[in-house]
């Protein structure tokens, strides 16, 4: 009921509003629900024809499977757009809030419309002004979705010429608050171009530039107004300037804020130990993986090709794979599918630009986890270490006894706590030839060799045992070199000389349960608990009061040791014990000119300081062996050594209890 003059009451007007609230919402739960219901019997249909696939059929039927299976995809991602608009019009569409870094995100979706005009022959290319920042904040899945919507519809228009994805930080439509920056993405096309009236209202659910009924370009019509809604949930603008015949050039701007590449916004997750292989051809993106994953404490070895990726993995296992889908020579899907006949308890993630729904359900169907590019720091991380904690560990038959072949007393005090303490059989060898004996009447399960040893080296153990598989015609045995030496880590390196893996100095306990896991030496549900207290030992480094760097980190001691307990202070002064005399033989040889025992000395001194955490002076005794190495005098450097040594003492003595 209305007023006398047809105003409508304050009440009718609230009254109004509820009903359109409801009728929208109703609308929303049956999108939603309509979505969902047509979801499950569409993902049973293309389980199915994934089964039939995998029987290999004859050409014909298997011609098929695929169009059979292109189109359900195709279905899939309408699902998926249809539950969007109902999410943005229920208000339950959220963003996240992660590092963004521009470029890769940029090239990525490049990379993945590629294979979309390869046939059609676009030219595809970016022009990323020198003032984007590198990294911004802002939801990385639905900044992807908006650029690949707009690139889609490009290609869709544009039959010759090119498309080019332009970012600047010249924004002509939003205010940006202070301090923060704005972006404008701008995707420009030489396409067939549109009148302004359909551009005006281009962004409205359902609409289409073709809409005649026999219509050329296909499409929902719905990729523009989720974009839409995306850029405004952003606190941006988007548009479209075109005109027939000349073109189009889609636009949206948003305010965000840059990221120093020097810092972290969110507490990224530790991966201490995990071991990686990335299998990805694009070097840009391999170097952003392996920075990443580096940072974050995991070992990680990159591949770009197929086969690479697959002869690294038979010669020796990995905690997780991280895998591209677009390989130069095969599909990333089919490598996970080897690579999980091969090494059953490896954790896998496919990391790809390519946003093929399908393919998510079928990666979902195998336990593999899916996660578009560009991820965050923090996504990737996190994905990663998921993918390691799922991994099935698998029982694995003869012995799970371990032998370190070491010479240096104090490397071997070192690395027999932290053996005892995760609880492994262990025995040690004090050079190559006895360990080469112990191998020839023990039963071991993996090898664990220094490099420099006397009468026989690491070099020379490790071919020894592989010219006596070769001759008997026996399996694999695993060896590990365990060394200070940060090139040998390079897989070209140990690979070469025979080894399977490297193991760096100083190893901290993470380290060593991951290896002894990916090895069959134990189980998760062997590791011993450690404990979490650090004992009476919190007491300030000397060197932190002056500008020196501590003598002793103990950040390293403790991650090294488990905790800085009463047994790991009493390694220190065993340390100190042990190794005084390595500090008067090379005093000594370094009087008598004898390079051959300075080296020595040096190469024993280095590896039991950075086993015992004492980073500066290993680094002075590594420049020791190298300089000895060369025949090198090194006077001052050996004074130097001989000060470092009282700087550790004096730390240790601090570190104990009155």
């Amino acid at each position: 009921m209305t007023s006398k003059n047809d105003t409508p009451t304050i009440e009718e007007l609230k009254r109004a509003v509820e009903e359109a609230d409801a009728l929208a919402e109703m609308k929303s739960n049956f999108l939603a629900t309509m979505s969902h219901e047509i979801r499950t019997p569409m993902q049973t249909i293309y389980g199915l024809l994934e089964l039939i696939g995998e029987e290999k059929p004859d050409a014909n039927i298997m011609s098929m499977v695929e169009i059979a299976k292109t189109a359900s995809s195709g279905l899939l991602e309408i699902l998926d757009d249809v539950l969007d608009i109902a999410k943005m019009d229920a208000d339950k569409m959220e963003l996240d809030v992660f590092e963004v870094p521009v470029r890769l995100l940029v090239r990525g979706i490049l990379e993945a419309m590629a294979v979309k005009v390869q046939n059609i022959h676009i030219g595809l290319g970016d022009d990323i002004e020198e003032n984007v920042p590198f990294v911004v904040i802002g939801d990385p899945k639905r900044l992807r979705q908006i650029i690949m919507n707009l690139l889609g519809n490009a290609v869709k228009f544009t039959e010759k010429g090119s498309i080019t994805a332009h970012v600047t930080t010249a924004v002509q439509n939003i205010d940006v608050p202070d301090g923060k920056i704005g972006l404008r993405f701008e995707i420009i096309d030489t396409g067939i171009g549109m009148s302004q009236e359909v551009c005006d209202k281009l962004f409205g659910s359902f609409t289409q530039a073709d809409s005649s009924t026999s219509r050329k370009y296909g499409g929902t019509g719905l990729g523009l107004s989720i974009s839409k809604k995306l850029v405004e949930l952003m606190g941006g603008q988007i548009g479209v300037i075109s005109a027939p015949g000349k073109g189009s050039t889609f636009w949206f701007e948003i305010p965000t804020e840059e990221v120093s590449t020097d810092t972290n916004t969110v507490e990224l997750p530790h991966l201490d130990g995990i071991s990686v292989i990335a299998v990805e051809d694009h070097p840009f993106g391999g170097k952003e993986i392996v920075n990443s994953l580096r940072s974050m404490g995991a070992s990680v070895e990159l591949c770009p090709t197929y086969a690479e990726g697959l002869e690294l993995i038979k010669r020796r296992p990995f905690d997780v794979g991280v895998i591209d889908q677009g390989l130069p020579d095969g599909l990333g899907l089919d490598l996970i599918r080897e690579i999980m006949e091969l090494r059953p308890f490896t954790g896998l993630l496919m990391y790809t630009v390519r946003d093929d729904v399908g393919m998510q359900h079928t990666l979902q169907s195998l336990g593999v986890t899916y996660l578009a590019k560009p991820a965050s720091r923090a996504g990737l991380g996190e994905a990663v270490k998921n993918a390691a904690s799922k991994a099935a560990r698998i029982s694995v038959d003869g012995s799970k006894r371990l032998l370190v072949a070491e010479d240096t007393e104090g490397v071997r005090e070192v690395l027999g706590r932290q053996l005892e303490k995760i609880g492994v059989d262990y025995d040690f060898a004090h050079d190559g030839a006895q360990a080469l004996e112990m191998m020839e009447r023990g039963n071991y399960g993996l090898l664990i060799t220094d490099l420099h040893m006397p009468e026989i080296d690491g070099y020379g153990v490790v071919k020894a045992l592989r010219d006596a598989e070769d001759s008997a015609a026996e399996g694999h045995f695993p060896i590990i070199v365990l060394t200070a030496d940060v090139q040998m880590a390079q897989r070209e390196a140990y690979l070469s000389h025979g080894f399977d893996e490297c193991l760096l100095k100083p190893v901290s306990l993470g380290q060593f349960k991951r290896l002894l896991m990916r090895w069959g030496l134990m189980e998760e549900s062997d590791i011993k608990e450690t404990p979490a207290q650090t004992g009476q030992t919190e007491t300030k480094n000397a060197g932190e009061s002056g500008n020196a760097s501590p003598a002793i980190d103990l950040d390293a001691l403790r991650t090294q040791m488990g905790a800085l307990d009463e047994g790991t202070v009493e390694m220190m002064g065993m340390f100190i014990d042990m190794t005084t005399p390595l500090i008067k033989k090379a005093q000594q040889a370094q009087a008598d000119e004898q390079y051959y025992d300075l080296m020595e000395a040096g190469h024993s001194l280095k590896g039991a300081a950075y086993s015992a955490s004492c980073i500066t002076l290993g680094h002075l005794a590594e420049r020791l062996q190298d300089d000895a190495e060369k025949s090198i005098p090194s006077q001052a450097l050996v004074d130097d050594i001989g000060r470092e040594f009282e700087r550790v003492k004096m730390e240790i003595k601090a570190l104990k209890p009155d």
